[in-house]
């Protein structure tokens, strides 16, 4: 009987103990009553934070991630073979020497040949880019393109290679755009499945072993901003300094001393713009901007950083776009979300905090969602997806397990995460 009372004892104390320290939260508390429907009126609508493009800078929560950038080229030969670019070896290698200096101008860019007082530039863009194909077309229509002709380049490079469609595709031909070296077209941020094209004008009696490929570069890079929405300084970038999209960064926090003559509608006065303008000399207003059209040109500011990084995110051109960062985009606020947007970074939603979906998330392969403890993924309508023309599935949504530590009494009581889908929300192409 002195055994049994022994035994009785040990078992009781092993009870207690792992009463104490090791049974599950869960089993010992409840879910804390919801102080409101969980309806989209109750939270914060952060499209605007989403929308602007300084909170895309390098470093800023919105981009922590080097993007690379998917290219083809595709030469235009007539349809008897001849052309200005014949000799195919020495083009590709050509080509693909043009895109590694792409990717030093873009990692390391140079700085501002006038930088504004108060702001600190950036080298690294967090932009790079991949040389995917290169291929030869013999059409004698299209070899002379004009400005209106990327859609049909585009078409018909996708009908010969219609995995082409997963690349930025730029065309270099022998036609004429009103005197243009280039054109290339802005992203959609309407039609997120808009193809993006570049088409270089090459001169018909150009020597393909003699051509300036350092200035082609700069060039292609000038054009390739186009595509991730930058605007020329010398003609068409925003003036006003309300505009959201204002580059305070290249024209300064107020009018230029030289500005006497603003156009109508402006702030600012734009900087001069030619290819072979003396930015040294202080009588002339051009710069070494990407975007300036220079012999000298290559800087890029932060918020043009920011700017292209955006478009990496919630424009058309995305779809060619990918990388990813182990550091995630914490959500620290109850909000929701109604645009659409790709991600390159896992997304945290912190403890007692509400993420309410309605819009629509792209997640590249590596990515996922963390439900923390006592936080929420309402899908209202929404979808969560892999990304365009992604071969893998994305990791899904991960809700963490609830800590079980300290004595049972002293446990402050909180629920697992709750994944929560209303209204035919959908969450789809992931691992979970």
């Amino acid at each position: 009987m002195k055994h049994i009372n022994q035994f009785s004892v040990i078992l009781v104390s092993v009870f207690f103990v792992w009463i104490f320290f090791c049974a599950p939260s869960s089993a010992l508390s409840t879910p804390p009553a919801d102080e409101f429907p969980d309806t989209a009126e109750n939270f914060a609508d952060v499209s605007d934070f989403f929308a602007h493009q300084k909170n895309y800078v390098p470093g800023e929560p919105l981009n922590r991630t080097v993007k690379t950038v998917y290219l083809s080229f595709n030469i235009w030969l007539r349809s008897d073979g001849t052309g200005v670019f014949t000799d195919e070896e020495y083009i590709n290698n050509k080509l693909h020497e043009l895109v590694e200096r792409l990717n030093r101008i873009f990692y390391s860019t140079p700085l501002p040949s006038s930088p504004i007082e108060g702001v600190d530039y950036l080298r690294d863009s967090h932009i790079q880019f991949e040389l995917k194909a290169i291929d030869y077309y013999r059409n004698s229509d299209l070899y002379t393109a004009t400005c209106s002709s990327g859609p049909r380049l585009n078409r018909y490079v996708f009908r010969k290679h219609p995995q082409k469609r997963q690349y930025l595709n730029i065309h270099l031909t022998s036609g004429n755009c009103r005197g243009a070296t280039g054109y290339a077209n802005y992203p959609s941020g309407r039609n997120l499945e808009s193809d993006s094209y570049l088409v270089s004008f090459l001169r018909q009696d150009a020597d393909q072993y003699a051509y300036g490929y350092w200035a082609f570069m700069l060039h292609i890079a000038h054009e390739l901003g186009h595509n991730f929405e930058l605007r020329h300084p010398y003609d068409s970038e925003f003036c006003r300094f309300s505009h959201p999209d204002f580059l305070f960064d290249l024209f300064g926090f107020e009018k230029q001393d030289w500005c006497n003559n603003p156009r109508s509608n402006c702030d600012v006065c734009f900087q001069q713009g030619k290819w072979d303008c003396p930015i040294d000399d202080p009588q002339t207003t051009c710069t070494n901007n990407i975007m300036g059209g220079n012999s000298d040109s290559g800087s890029i500011t932060p918020l043009q950083m920011g700017r292209m990084n955006r478009t990496l995110a919630i424009r058309s051109l995305r779809k060619y776009a990918w990388g990813y960062s182990e550091e995630p985009f914490e959500v620290e606020t109850s909000q929701q979300w109604t645009f659409n947007k790709k991600f390159y970074q896992d997304i945290r939603v912190a403890s007692g905090v509400t993420l309410y979906l309605k819009g629509t998330l792209e997640m590249v392969p590596e990515a996922r969602i963390i439900l923390e403890p006592g936080s929420k993924l309402i899908v209202d309508g929404g979808l969560i997806t892999n990304a365009m023309y992604s071969k893998s599935l994305w990791q899904g949504v991960i809700i963490e397990p609830v800590a079980s530590r300290g004595l049972a009494f002293w446990r402050k009581k909180k629920s697992p995460g709750e994944l929560i889908i209303l209204n035919n929300g959908s969450i789809i192409n992931s691992m979970q």
